[in-house]
């Protein structure tokens, strides 16, 4: 009788044990491709496809950004060369491996015919901190292309030239692995978060971006004197100034926020993922209800109403609805009665045409790169100078970090107050103005 020798297999473990000893070669230069296959579930594209749907949940506001270089990580660039010159930047690379396209000007440790890695098909755990930190690297390459890109047109038409660098595209890359690394460090998917150990680009240094009372006077009117809705840009920079909101606040807006017997408004915090409650004046909220009574829903009149309010219609917002609208979209009957009314609720498009225009129309502005979060920075300044810091904090929601902080909102008359002295008329005035 013959006796069968049977082998033990290999310990369950075996395969994560490997992936340790690669990811360690591998950073010791010994080049390991293709040798540990991804087990499921286990490359990069299939850990993206489970965990993007819990980065747009938990983190709305930087989900469009994270998941773009994210996506970028898996697929690479295989179109682009890491060249930023215009040649290059303009379309698909034109270099070969055997040297470069007419006009192209690489720097001289460039390899034109480089392309980023596609990491998709990878066992997340065989990826190491020298990957992500090349994903990063193209993410800046890439960036820069497209500055190169946009000055060439800003050139041509005699603007301003952007000074971008690419570093903000190189710290999003590195932001976006480090969140994604760390989930599956948590869930025992990776044995620790490598892209902790990828160096952060260092920031160019912050430049002053309030405007001076008479730079905003002067916004203000470019804005009011060249659009097609003067009166909706106008209230936008001015409840953007008073309110200290940043764009996502004025569109988050809701009729129930604001509050007229108490003199306050309450807006989603989109950042913060909270609401808040700021005092406002009453002058700037007899604003925010006119125009959403004006230009938000309406149902007709009855039969039996007068003529002039059957005309116009009857005023329907419910508490839900927004507080800023385009121009709405009436009809009416043969006898000019009033149908119905297609609201048109503000967009984020809004405040992209505002700007841009008001940078068209402002070469000072143009060079600066004004921005709608300049107004917030603005109003910050503002309070800052008349209330001091506590006063600047509690305006721009920048309180309830320290516990002591939380003290601050125990002041929020005296912001109400200072409120009503920058942004309400004095009361001399309405008094001349009442006797005329």
């Amino acid at each position: 009788m013959t006796e069968t020798l049977s082998h033990p297999g290999p310990p369950e473990d075996f395969t994560d044990q490997l992936a340790v000893l690669l990811a360690e070669a591998r950073r010791r230069g010994v080049d390991v491709a293709g040798l540990l296959g991804a087990a499921p579930g286990l490359t990069l594209a299939e850990q993206l496809e489970l965990r993007l749907p819990a980065l747009r949940r938990d983190h709305k506001g930087t989900y469009g950004t994270w998941a773009l270089y994210l996506h970028r990580l898996a697929v690479g660039l295989p179109d682009t060369c890491p060249c930023v010159c215009l040649a290059c930047a303009t379309g698909s690379c034109p270099c070969t491996a055997g040297g470069h396209g007419e006009g192209c000007a690489p720097e001289s440790d460039i390899d034109c015919a480089a392309r980023m890695t596609t990491l998709g098909g990878e066992d997340v755990r065989s990826i190491t901190r020298h990957h992500l930190s090349e994903a990063a690297w193209w993410a800046r390459r890439h960036a820069m292309q497209r500055t190169a890109v946009r000055n060439a047109k800003r050139t041509a038409a005699g603007r301003a030239l952007h000074n971008h660098d690419g570093r903000g595209a190189q710290e999003a890359m590195i932001q976006a692995t480090r969140w994604l690394w760390e989930e599956m460090r948590r869930d025992g998917v990776v044995p620790a978060n490598v892209a902790k150990d990828v160096r952060m680009p260092n920031r160019q240094e912050a430049v002053a971006r309030s405007l001076a009372v008479p730079d905003f006077l002067t916004l203000h009117a470019l804005a009011t004197s060249t659009g097609d809705d003067p009166a909706l840009d106008g209230l936008i920079l001015r409840h953007m100034l008073i309110q200290a909101t940043r764009r996502g606040g004025v569109l988050a807006l809701r009729c129930r926020g604001v509050n007229r017997d108490e003199c306050t408004v309450t807006y989603w915090d989109e950042k913060r993922d909270t609401y808040r409650t700021r005092p406002s004046t009453p002058e700037h909220l007899d604003a925010l209800v006119a125009h959403a009574l004006e230009r938000g829903p309406r149902v007709p009149a009855p039969p039996d109403a007068p003529e002039e309010l059957r005309r116009t219609g009857i005023p329907a917002p419910s508490p839900e609805d927004p507080v800023f609208y385009y121009r709405p979209v009436d009809t009416f009957d043969a006898d000019g009665f009033f149908v119905s009314r297609r609201v048109r609720p503000l967009t984020r498009k809004r405040f992209e045409s505002l700007f841009t225009r008001i940078r068209r129309y402002h070469p000072g502005f143009d060079a600066r790169g004004l921005r709608p979060h300049d107004i917030r920075h603005t109003s910050g300044r503002l309070f800052y100078e008349a209330g001091g810091e506590a006063a600047a904090k509690l305006q721009l929601a920048h309180d309830g970090g320290a516990t002591s902080e939380h003290y601050y909102k125990e002041r929020m008359e005296q912001l109400a107050q200072l409120k009503r002295d920058l942004f309400s008329p004095p009361a001399d005035h309405d008094a001349d103005e009442a006797g005329r």
